[in-house]
């Protein structure tokens, strides 16, 4: 990954979205725009650290009748845009702010026409654009561009077409005034969470210069929770483009002030380790809006911010703070280490095929579970869609999956047979209808045969029990759905061709885990739909020992893992930045962990912590405790 842009871009961009406490959405309004308040909230906003600010031109403010754009308007922008030069903070405009914290805002006369398509809207956009643009182009406080705020929620979805030459009008009417800053689309990725609005990163990638997911995510298990963030962030870096987290955040209605400062540390150290160009949290100050719209009926917007809106700090200003003394010692960009491992999304995941059923909140939470196993076994892992390119990958992964498509399945197995390891758990469906694994190579790939009686579910007992040797799984099989379908396992038996191993059986003694070599590789297979039991559990990551699969395919597929962190609580992620080795250790818990840390001599480049010496020792880490260490030397491999 890389920074947004060249210096002197920071190479890091620690930031907030920010609306003024004078009137939030409404501050570029003449009665509300209060420059004393404005210059004093961007001072207050690098007093905390930070050094980037997202804008917003508000279309109801902006823009009148008939696409007129507000000259008055304007003028307070380049106002706002001297401000933050003055307070040395940086800002990212946002074009097309038709959305915001929970209502739509059209244009005057819009109805329900689509500004994707409707050649009247296009010129108002592209007007809009123009005048903003002009405002920004050569100014030394903007430092990139978002065409939008979650366009999906304004827009509606679109076709994949039409939002693509969408897409590449908007960035040509933004290149025709300013063709070198960075330009992103600020829709926020949604399709992240399944399903095609239209705005599909394989498609768009290539019109913009970096991509900008937002999440605002709950769990019942704390540990998947934890890694969301991340999980949206390893979704997105196959694409080897730089990434901007343009959103995340909580109010106060929803967590306390002290857990929203480990909230912050958590996400923003993951971007910060994996590389990414920045964080921009939502948002900057909480407000007194209580009558205006949205806030009037969305009233938990009233409390995201860093800050209150008396102006007082919030807990959470001390971790930026230190995170912000922290990218001053790197300077530099983080790089990640290549990535060998790869959790397969099916493109049914964001692709609607003729009569076929998915469920796709399930689809995703089996996908974050997978990556939570790998934390927990210590595999730095991507996501991947089907159709992407599997040739640097050693370890490919596809968790209780029903369907890939037919040429895919293909794809793998002549990847295994050239040298890989691939592992595949069965999903019997989210459906009755065509039910069992749409796979047509089965034998071929897996070396068992499975035994399936037609229309029937073979149930698993309520508590799963699995032994191998290296391997010991417990776990429940009832938790959150109570249809047969998806909690059935399949039967099978190895096709008795001497390649292929059963490595672990279930407590009747059937094989649960079997392996077939394959050519230079190895398939390995789970009759069980194991992600998706581990993905209805409530509070189910901590202590129960799952991760020892995954730990099973690292060492079978000879992924090499630099540093040991013996407590799957504590995560280790080696990076680099300007060649310097760097460690940082997560504890991803809400309770004190202690654990045995295998590195590298390292000194401390943030806290109290103390310096770590080389070999094995143990290392007590608190609640959520995010420790970083440039290391004396690169671990060995």
């Amino acid at each position: 990954m890389s920074a947004l842009a060249p210096a002197p871009c920071p190479a890091f961009l620690l930031g907030v979205n920010y609306w003024s406490r004078s009137g939030g959405p409404r501050m570029w309004e003449a009665p509300r725009f209060d420059v004393p308040r404005i210059r004093a909230e961007l001072l207050q906003m690098a007093a905390v650290g930070l050094n980037t600010c997202r804008s917003f031109a508000f279309i109801p403010t902006f823009v009148g009748e008939q696409g007129v754009i507000d000259e008055a308007s304007l003028e307070r922008l380049s106002r706002f845009l001297d401000l933050c030069t003055d307070a040395g903070m940086a800002t990212i405009p946002s074009f097309l702010v038709g959305h915001m914290s929970g209502e739509n805002y059209n244009f005057p006369g819009q109805g329900d026409r689509s500004p994707y398509t409707d050649p009247e809207l296009l010129e108002w956009q592209e007007a809009l654009i123009a005048a903003v643009t002009r405002r920004c182009a050569g100014h030394p406080a903007v430092i990139a561009y978002l065409a939008s705020n979650e366009m999906p929620y304004w827009g509606g979805r679109g076709a994949v077409p039409q939002v693509l030459a969408w897409a590449c009008h908007i960035r040509a009417a933004v290149r025709a005034h300013d063709p070198d800053r960075p330009f992103g689309l600020g829709d926020g990725v949604m399709n992240l969470d399944g399903g095609q609005n239209g705005f599909d990163v394989p498609v768009l990638g290539p019109v913009v210069d970096f991509l900008g997911p937002h999440t605002y995510y709950s769990d019942a298990d704390d540990y998947r929770q934890a890694l969301n963030s991340e999980y949206c962030v390893r979704s997105l870096t196959y694409r080897r483009q730089p990434i901007l987290f343009e959103e995340f955040g909580c109010s106060s209605t929803q967590v306390s002030e002290d857990n929203q400062a480990l909230y912050y540390r958590e996400v923003i150290h993951g971007c910060l380790s994996t590389g990414c160009a920045g964080a921009l949290a939502w948002c900057f100050s909480d407000f007194d809006l209580e009558e205006a719209a949205p806030y009037s009926h969305h009233a938990f917007e009233l409390g995201f911010g860093i800050t209150r809106a008396d102006g007082g700090e919030k807990p959470v200003c001390g971790e930026l703070r230190a995170i912000r003394r922290l990218s001053d010692k790197l300077a530099s960009p983080v790089e990640t280490p290549p990535i060998r491992a790869a959790i397969i999304v099916p493109s049914y995941f964001n692709t609607q095929y003729p009569f076929c059923r998915e469920d796709r909140a399930r689809m995703r939470r089996v996908l974050l579970q997978a990556y939570t196993l790998c934390v927990k076994a210590g595999i730095e892992a991507e996501l991947v869609p089907e159709r992407e390119d599997f040739a640097r990958y050693t370890l490919l992964l596809a968790p209780a999956t029903q369907k890939l498509l037919a040429p895919t399945w293909g794809r793998i197995l002549a990847h295994v047979e050239a040298g890989a390891t691939f592992y595949w758990s069965y999903f019997g469906g989210d459906a009755p209808f065509h039910q069992g694994a749409w796979c047509q190579n089965f034998e071929a790939l897996t070396g068992v045969r499975h035994q399936l009686r037609y229309g029937c579910f073979d149930l698993p007992d309520s508590e799963l029990h699995i032994h191998g040797e290296g391997l010991s799984l417990h776990l429940s099989t009832r938790a959150g759905d109570s249809k047969p379908y998806p909690r059935a396992f399949l039967p099978v038996d190895p096709l008795g061709d001497n390649v292929t191993q059963v490595i672990a059986r279930d407590a009747k003694g059937r094989p649960a885990l079997t392996c077939a070599r394959r050519g230079a590789g190895q398939v390995f297979f789970a009759a069980y739909p194991l992600e998706y039991y581990l993905a209805q559990l409530p509070r189910i990551n901590e202590d129960d020992g799952s991760e020892s699969l995954y730990k099973l395919l690292a060492q079978a597929s000879g992924l090499v893992l630099p540093v040991i962190a013996e407590s799957p609580l504590v995560q280790a992620r080696v990076a680099t930045c300007a060649g310097r080795p760097l460690l940082w250790l997560f504890n991803r818990s809400w309770r004190e962990v202690a654990c045995v840390v295998d590195a590298p001599t390292g000194t401390p480049l943030i806290g109290d912590a103390m310096p770590l010496k080389e070999g094995r020792h143990e290392l007590s880490l608190s609640s959520k405790e995010v420790q970083v260490y440039q290391l004396a030397e690169s671990p060995r491999t």
